[in-house]
């Protein structure tokens, strides 16, 4: 069960983290590529999602089991070339509570810009929802494919790219950019330049071999912006660090099981998609796969925090 609880304030880093336990399953006849979850702020007991490239513009509403799922048409959306990797809640123009969707996939870093689709959260979505904002977003270097998309609380946008040689199965430091509150809510047609905010090097962290325990498929920040969380195909990371405060710090200057920790998860065929849940005392996490049920999948910090 997925409880949601009034804010406490709370140890910064969790150090022990319970194993996985399934919360409930996906929908796969309509959610069958996940690439994004959230937790709503304002509903108790309502889950987003979202699928990967090819759903159409759509995302999709469902309980904290992931029954009643239902779509939702994005009005005024062109998804032709769209690929939606991230989801994440936050707040919006005064007050107001959001739904942000990533369309930031770009395998073939071709894009010129990629597109943050913003939703208000109310009490019931029709058959469709027209967006409070599409933000046209672009790097101030080069083209990224990023999966990794999260608010901070201060409303700042945060995307993390996702580094790899998928032909030579190699992975490299991730890059993170992103974009003030002030400058989006304030943003009209055009394209926005996004801010470099520095580099993750999960592979030096994690210290493995393998490229699919190193590349980012999904990021969160807890809703008291003290940490943040961070997916990989294999494991999950929490890293005890304000991006509103200090920014990343130089990764070899991270200590383990101080600045971070590494969190082994009950590995899912393809996960891409993971969120806070309870004020960051848990989480839960979920897949792509096309051919047998998904569950969701909660983890729970052991603290007490």
């Amino acid at each position: 069960m997925i409880l949601c609880a009034p804010p406490v304030s709370r140890a910064a880093l969790c150090k022990r983290w319970s194993e996985g336990a399934k919360a409930g399953a996906l929908d796969r006849l309509q959610i069958d590529e996940a690439s994004g979850i959230a937790v709503s702020s304002r509903f108790p007991g309502r889950l987003y999602h979202t699928n990967d490239s090819g759903s159409g513009p759509y995302f999709y509403v469902s309980g904290l089991n992931g029954g009643k799922t239902r779509a939702v048409r994005i009005e005024g959306f062109d998804a032709g070339g769209s690929d939606f990797e991230d989801a994440s809640i936050g707040g919006c123009f005064s007050g107001k509570s959001c739904f942000f969707i990533a369309d930031t996939g770009d395998n073939g870093k071709r894009r010129k810009s990629v597109r943050i689709i913003v939703i208000e959260e109310v009490e019931n979505y029709g058959r469709s929802a027209v967006p409070l904002k599409i933000l046209r977003l672009a790097y101030p270097d080069r083209p990224h494919n990023a999966e990794g998309m999260a608010i901070h609380p201060n409303g700042d946008i945060y995307i993390f790219t996702k580094e790899e040689d998928v032909d030579n199965t190699e992975s490299f430091p991730a890059k993170l950019f992103k974009i003030r509150k002030d400058k989006w809510e304030n943003a009209g047609a055009g394209v926005q330049m996004l801010e470099y905010a520095g580099e993750l090097d999960l592979p030096g962290l994690s210290g493995s071999d393998s490229p699919f325990g190193s590349v980012i498929t999904s990021f969160d920040i807890a809703p008291d912006g003290k940490t943040f969380l961070v997916l990989t195909y294999e494991d999950a990371y929490e890293f005890d660090i304000d991006l509103s405060l200090s920014g990343l710090k130089p990764s070899d200057r991270l200590v383990r099981d101080k600045d971070y920790k590494v969190i082994p998860l009950k590995s899912l065929p393809q996960q891409e998609s993971i969120s806070y849940v309870e004020e960051g005392r848990g989480f839960i996490y979920d897949s792509e796969y096309h051919f047998f049920d998904v569950p969701i999948m909660k983890v729970e910090c052991l603290d007490g925090r």
